[in-house]
């Protein structure tokens, strides 16, 4: 019986063994064949490519007999494709309009028309360099709750608009009796990725609710239909 205890620690030690040895090399051909996937794909790096792709479908199938695949949602959830942009408008009477953003935003393309962004333009102004709030994250929860449509976040609408354009006004106090009303729009981010680049794919304006907002800093325009109750 002792044979046998020994024959099953070796034989025991010998699979867990090959198992790592698999592992290993499965998961450094993955992750190695995967820094050559732009290589061209005609010519001699096209047999390259052929054996890239083979040893690639090889290292996947023994990570996935392993339930050992390497996916991203092991590790966190998938990264997002959107990003929405909050934008105060402060409309005058004139019917000038003056943009609110971010400081980390660039300048909107577009802004001598009525609305930012009109959702039938094309080329620069729509692939504009939009960085979606990278270097602004202290205050990146707010704006993204401020530019939610979710009914549970309408005050928090308000308060943005309101606190963007109050420092705008702080700052330009002469200016005050030519605002008409104040607006809230936001802008739909497209993130890089699969070939694309920053792309603002649409702008729309968002309900705010300045009427039960006692530090509004204008008359409410009483018609202007995205100003809830």
């Amino acid at each position: 019986m002792v044979w046998l205890g020994s024959s099953w620690r070796w034989g025991s030690g010998l699979v867990i063994a090959a198992f790592v040895v698999v592992y290993l090399s499965a998961v450094l051909l993955h992750n190695t064949f995967h820094l050559f996937d732009n290589l061209p794909s005609s010519g001699p790096p096209g047999i390259m490519q052929a054996l890239i792709a083979k040893s690639d479908k090889l290292s996947t199938d023994a990570l996935t007999a392993t339930g050992t695949s390497q996916r991203w949602n092991m590790f966190a959830p998938n990264v997002g494709t959107l990003s929405y942009s909050p934008i105060v408008v402060i409309v005058f009477k004139d019917g000038g309009r003056l943009a609110l953003h971010s400081p980390v935003e660039p300048e909107l393309p577009g802004w001598d028309k009525a609305y930012p962004i009109t959702n039938d333009v094309e080329g620069a102004a729509r692939e504009y360099n939009w960085r979606f709030h990278w270097a602004d994250g202290r205050i990146r929860k707010f704006e993204s709750r401020a530019a939610s449509v979710k009914p549970n976040w309408w005050k928090v609408r308000t308060t943005y608009t309101r606190w963007r354009a109050q420092r705008w006004i702080d700052q330009h106090p002469e200016r005050k009796d030519e605002i008409l009303r104040i607006e809230l729009w936001r802008a739909k981010i497209r993130h890089p990725g699969y070939g694309r680049s920053f792309t603002c794919e649409a702008v729309e304006i968002l309900p705010v609710s300045p009427r039960s907002d006692p530090l509004w800093p204008i008359d409410v325009e009483p018609y202007f239909l995205p100003y809830g109750p």
